[in-house]
C-alpha cells in the first residue's frame, strides 16, 4: 500500500491515500471518517455526541455510510442511521513533525431538501477545488425523521441534523491542521438545504466563531421547505401509523427508538407530511424548526431564520449567496407538469398549492385577494396551462428561492457589517448538472446546475463533452469560489481570468455578478419580480 499515508488526530490515527488528481496532479484523500459516535439505540434522535478515540490505525480508504434516505430511482429507502462521517481532501500535507500549513479550509454541506442527498464523490468530488489550494472537507449528517424528529420537548427538542454539522466543524477545529488546514481560515459552503443550512449557521448561537466566511448557493433559512411548522403533530401522525396510542412526548420517543430504522424511515415517508401540505408541490417532512429553551442544553435555532436575519444578532462575517437563472424549473421534478391534468388540479387549487410557500400567516383572513394577485402577475389572470407555465415557473422560483436570497441580501446590506456578494448563475453549458442528467422537460438553468462547475461528478466526466466555454466557466467559478475562501473578496486583483471586479452588494449599490458566458456585474437582480413580491408582503401583512 505504498499510496497510503497516515495522519494522527485527535481520536488517533487515519490511514488515507495518495490518489492521482483529473487535473493531473496528486491530493490526499481521508473518507469516512467518523466524527461523532454513531446516533444508534439509546442515541437515536439526541444531539450528537463527540467521537471517541479508536486503537491503532483506522482505515479512511472509502466513503462512511450516508444518511437514510429514499433512492430516487429504486424508490427503495437506502442509508443508514450510522452515517456520521465526513472526508478530507488536501493538495498537502504538513511534514512530519510540523504543522507548519495553513491551507484555506472549504467544508460543503449537501443539499436535498433535508430529505436526501450525502457527501460522496459520485457528486461532489475534489479534484477541481482542492487543485486550487484549498482543503475541501464534505459532510454527511442525518436526515428526515432521523435528523429533525421535533416534540418541542426537552426529549426531542429538534434540529439534531443541524447539530451534526456544528460537531462536524468542531472537529473541524480540533483536527483540521494536521491535514494542512487553516482552522482560523474557514469558508463553510453549500447549494439548496445545503445554503440553507450555511445561513442558518451564520445566525445560530452554536456556530459563532467556527468558520471566517460563508457561503450560501441557492438557499436561506427561510426558504417555506426548509422550515417544519408542526414539527410535534408530524411525529405524533407517523407514531400513529406504526401503532403509537399515547400522547406523551417521552413515550413517542421511547416508541420510536424501538422501531427498526427502515420501518421508521418508511412511515415517515409515508405519514409525515399532512393531507393538506400534500398538496403543495416541493415540500418535505421533518426539516429544521425552532427548538424550545432546555436548561444545559444548546439551541440551534432559537428563533426563525427570518426573526434572527432581521435580529442582526449574528456574526459580521464576508458572505456570498445568489441564485441560477431558472430555479423554479425544479417542479418538473416533482410534479407530472406535462400532464394537461396536473395542471388543471393545480389551477383549481390554487391557494392550498401557492400560499404555504408565502410567508402569510396560516390564519390569514385574505386568501382569496392574495390568491388574485398571484394569479394576475404571474398568469395574467388566466388558467394554468402550458401557455401560462412559464410565469408559474417564474413564481416557483421566487416562492421557494430567489425571493428569500434577495430578502437576505437586503436585510443584511443594511447592517453593513461584512462585505456582501451577490451573484446569479445563468450559464447553460456542457457542464450543467441537470443537463448533463437528461431528459430535461424544459430549457433554462436549473437548480443545482452551477455544481457541475465547482465539483468533479462521475455524471460529468463520463457523459458531459467539454466545450471552451464551458471549460471557462469551470475555471472562473472555481477561482471566484476559493479567491472568496482565501481572501473574503472573490476578486482581490487583476486576473485575466476574471475580467471583472466583483463589486460588494450595498443598500445603495443593489449590484450582482451575472455568470455567464461572460462575467458582467448588473444591478436590481429580477427587479420587477422582486418589486412585485416587496408590494405583496408589505400590503397583504399590514392591511
Amino acid at each position: 500500500m505504498s499510496d497510503t499515508v497516515t495522519v494522527e488526530v485527535a481520536q488517533g490515527t487515519l490511514r488515507g491515500r495518495k490518489i492521482n488528481s483529473k487535473c493531473k496532479g496528486t491530493f490526499y484523500s481521508f473518507q469516512g471518517v467518523p466524527y461523532a459516535k454513531p446516533p444508534v439505540g439509546p442515541l437515536r434522535f439526541k444531539d450528537a455526541q463527540p467521537v471517541e478515540p479508536w486503537p491503532g490505525i483506522r482505515d479512511a480508504l472509502q466513503e462512511g455510510n450516508i444518511s437514510l434516505q429514499l433512492d430516487g430511482e429504486s424508490k427503495q429507502l437506502r442509508g443508514s442511521e450510522d452515517c456520521l462521517y465526513l472526508n478530507v481532501y488536501s493538495p498537502q500535507l504538513p511534514k512530519s513533525g510540523t504543522d507548519n500549513l495553513r491551507l484555506p479550509v472549504m467544508v460543503y454541506f449537501h443539499g436535498g431538501g433535508f430529505a436526501y442527498g450525502s457527501a460522496s464523490a459520485t457528486d461532489y468530488g475534489a479534484d477541481y477545488l482542492v487543485d486550487q489550494g484549498v482543503v475541501l472537507v464534505t459532510v454527511n449528517y442525518r436526515l428526515g425523521i432521523l435528523g429533525f424528529l421535533c416534540l418541542n420537548d426537552p426529549v426531542a427538542p429538534g434540529n439534531a441534523g443541524l447539530k451534526d454539522q456544528v460537531v462536524a466543524l468542531r472537529w473541524v477545529q480540533k483536527n483540521i491542521a494536521k491535514f494542512g488546514g487553516d482552522p482560523n481560515n474557514v469558508t463553510i459552503f453549500g447549494e439548496s438545504a445545503g445554503g440553507s443550512s450555511v445561513q442558518m449557521h451564520m445566525l445560530s448561537p452554536m456556530s459563532k466563531g467556527l468558520f471566517c466566511r460563508a457561503i450560501a448557493q441557492s438557499g436561506a433559512g427561510f426558504n417555506p421547505w426548509s422550515f417544519e411548522r408542526h414539527p410535534r403533530e408530524a411525529a405524533f401522525r407517523v407514531g400513529a401509523a406504526l401503532g403509537f396510542s399515547g400522547n406523551q412526548p417521552k413515550e413517542l420517543v421511547e416508541f420510536l427508538r424501538g422501531v427498526d430504522y427502515l420501518t421508521l424511515g418508511r412511515a415517515a415517508l409515508d405519514h409525515g407530511i399532512s393531507q393538506e401540505d400534500k398538496q403543495r408541490i416541493l415540500v418535505f417532512a421533518f426539516t429544521p424548526t425552532l427548538e424550545i429553551e432546555v436548561e444545559g442544553v444548546e439551541r440551534f435555532l432559537p428563533a426563525s431564520s427570518l426573526e434572527l436575519l432581521e435580529s442582526g444578532l449574528y456574526d459580521g462575517v464576508p458572505y456570498m449567496t445568489g441564485v441560477t437563472k431558472d430555479e423554479g424549473l425544479i417542479a418538473w421534478q416533482f410534479a407530472d407538469l406535462k400532464n394537461p391534468e396536473t395542471l388543471t388540479r393545480i389551477d383549481n387549487n390554487f391557494g392550498r398549492v401557492v400560499l404555504p410557500d408565502t410567508r402569510l400567516p396560516e390564519n390569514y383572513s385574505k386568501k382569496d385577494q392574495a390568491v388574485s394577485k398571484l394569479r394576475h402577475y404571474f398568469l395574467k389572470d388566466k388558467p394554468l396551462t402550458e401557455k401560462t407555465l412559464p410565469g408559474f415557473i417564474d413564481m416557483c422560483s421566487d416562492l421557494w428561492f430567489s425571493e428569500q436570497v434577495e430578502t437576505t441580501v437586503k436585510k443584511m446590506a443594511k447592517l453593513a457589517k461584512a462585505p456582501l456578494y451577490y451573484y446569479q448563475f445563468s450559464f447553460d453549458g456542457s457542464f450543467n448538472t441537470c443537463k448533463v442528467k437528461g431528459n430535461l422537460p424544459a430549457p433554462g438553468v436549473w437548480h443545482l446546475d452551477e455544481l457541475g462547475y465547482l465539483f468533479s461528478t462521475t455524471a460529468i466526466e463520463t457523459r458531459a463533452i467539454p466545450d471552451p466555454a464551458s471549460v471557462l466557466t469551470r475555471s472562473r467559478m472555481l477561482k471566484l469560489w476559493t479567491n472568496f475562501a482565501k481572501t473574503g473578496n472573490p476578486t482581490p486583483k487583476d486576473d485575466p481570468l476574471l475580467p471583472v471586479k466583483w463589486e460588494p452588494y450595498t443598500s445603495t449599490s443593489p449590484c450582482y455578478l451575472e455568470i455567464n458566458e461572460e462575467l458582467s456585474m448588473k444591478k436590481h437582480m429580477f427587479k420587477e419580480r422582486m418589486q412585485f413580491w416587496e408590494e405583496f408582503y408589505r400590503k397583504s401583512l399590514t392591511s
